[in-house]
C-alpha cells in the first residue's frame, strides 16, 4: 500500500462520526416530516382497515428481497474483486454493499456511499486500483441498464406519468446517464481527448475565479494521469474474462428487478390488484430519477415520488402505508445494517 493510498484510507473526510450524526439528523428529520406530510395528505377513513386487512406473510416474503437485494449487490462486487484478490469472502462484498448503502443514506446524492464501500474493501486488504477497478465495471453496467430500462418504462407509462417536477425530474435523470455513458466511453478508450476537456474548462473557470481555476486544473491532470495508468490493467481484465461485463451487467437487472418487483408484493400484501408490468415500470421510472438526488438517501424525494407514481395504480388510502414499508425494505432496514457495518469497523480502529 503505497503513501497515497495510506491517505486517502487512513484518514477518509466523509466518515468523521460528527458529519455522519448530522447526515443522520438530516436524513431521519426529512423522512419524518415527508411521511407526515403524506399521511396527513392521504388519510382516510379507511387507512386502519388497510393495516388491518394486511397479509403479514407477503411481508414476510419481503424480508426474502431483503436477503436478495444485500446478497447482489455484493456479489456483483465480489466477481471482480475476487480476481484482484483470490480467495477474499464473499461476506467482505456483502459488508462493503452495506456500508455503501448506509452512507449513501446520510450524505447529499449519495456521495458518502462510494468511499464507505472502499473503505471496508481495503480494510481486507484490497489495494486502490482495484477498489476504484470494481466499482468502475460495475458503474458501466449501470449507466447502460438505466438508460434502457427508463426508456422502456417511459414507454409503458406514457399516459400515466403526472405532468410536472417528477416528469422533468425522470427526463433529467434520463439525460444524466445518457451524458455519463458517452463521457465514461470517451474516457476509457481516448483519455486524451478528456484532458482537453478538462484543460477547456479549468481555462473558463480560471477566468471567473483562479484558485478554481487551479485546482480543476490539477484534479483533471492528475485524473487523467491516473485513467491512464490504469486503462491497460481494466481493459486487459475484461479482455481475458469478457465474460465478466456480461456477468455484472446481469447482475445489475435481476438486482433491481429484485427491487422492482419488491413493489408488486407489497401491493399484493394489501390485496391491490394492478398491471404488473406498470407496476414494475413505475419503480423504473423511480429508481431512475432517485440516483442522482440530492438530499440523503432520497429523503424526502423519494417519498413523495413514490407518492405521486403510486398514486396512478392504488387508492389514496394505500399510498402512506406502501411508501412506508417499500423504503423500510430497500432503505431503512439496510441502512440500519450498514450503520452497525461501518461504525463498528471505526470502532476497533
Amino acid at each position: 500500500m503505497n503513501q497515497e493510498e495510506r491517505v486517502i484510507f487512513e484518514k477518509p473526510k466523509v466518515l468523521n462520526l460528527k458529519l455522519i450524526k448530522r447526515g443522520v439528523v438530516i436524513f431521519v428529520t426529512i423522512t419524518i416530516v415527508t411521511f407526515m406530510a403524506i399521511f396527513l395528505y392521504t388519510t382516510t377513513g379507511k387507512t386502519i382497515e388497510v393495516w388491518q386487512k394486511a397479509d403479514w406473510r407477503y411481508l414476510l416474503l419481503g424480508l426474502v428481497f431483503i436477503f436478495n437485494d444485500l446478497f447482489l449487490g455484493g456479489l456483483r462486487n465480489h466477481i471482480f474483486i475476487r480476481e484482484f484478490v483470490p480467495g477474499i469472502s464473499q461476506l467482505v462484498s456483502i459488508k462493503a454493499n452495506l456500508a455503501n448503502i448506509f452512507m449513501g443514506s446520510v450524505t447529499p446524492s449519495q456521495s458518502g456511499g462510494g468511499p464507505a464501500q472502499w473503505y471496508i474493501f481495503y480494510r481486507y486488504g484490497v489495494g486502490l486500483s482495484d477498489i476504484i477497478g470494481t466499482s468502475f465495471y460495475n458503474w458501466i453496467s449501470t449507466i447502460i441498464f438505466f438508460p434502457i430500462s427508463g426508456y422502456i418504462a417511459l414507454q409503458v407509462l406514457s399516459d400515466r406519468m403526472p405532468e410536472g417536477f417528477i416528469l422533468h425530474l425522470t427526463k433529467f435523470g434520463f439525460s444524466v446517464f445518457t451524458t455519463l455513458l458517452v463521457v465514461i466511453g470517451v474516457a476509457l478508450f481516448a483519455p486524451s481527448v478528456m484532458g482537453v476537456i478538462f484543460s477547456s474548462l479549468a481555462s473558463g473557470v480560471n477566468r471567473i475565479n483562479n484558485s478554481w481555476g487551479i485546482k480543476l486544473s490539477q484534479i483533471g491532470e492528475n485524473g487523467i494521469e491516473k485513467l491512464k495508468e490504469y486503462k491497460g490493467k481494466y481493459i486487459g481484465l475484461i479482455q481475458r474474462k469478457p465474460h465478466l461485463m456480461l456477468y455484472s451487467f446481469l447482475l445489475t437487472i435481476t438486482l433491481y428487478f429484485n427491487k422492482y418487483l419488491l413493489a408488486y408484493i407489497l401491493l399484493l400484501a394489501f390485496g391491490i390488484s394492478a398491471d404488473f408490468w406498470t407496476v414494475i415500470a413505475i419503480q423504473a421510472v423511480l429508481y431512475l430519477l432517485l440516483y442522482f438526488s440530492p438530499s440523503p438517501g432520497g429523503s424526502g424525494i423519494a417519498e413523495l415520488s413514490i407518492s405521486a407514481l403510486m398514486a396512478t395504480v392504488v387508492a389514496t388510502e394505500y399510498i402512506a402505508p406502501f411508501t412506508l414499508l417499500y423504503r423500510s425494505f430497500l432503505i431503512f432496514i439496510p441502512a440500519l445494517i450498514g450503520s452497525y457495518v461501518i461504525l463498528n469497523q471505526l470502532r476497533r480502529e
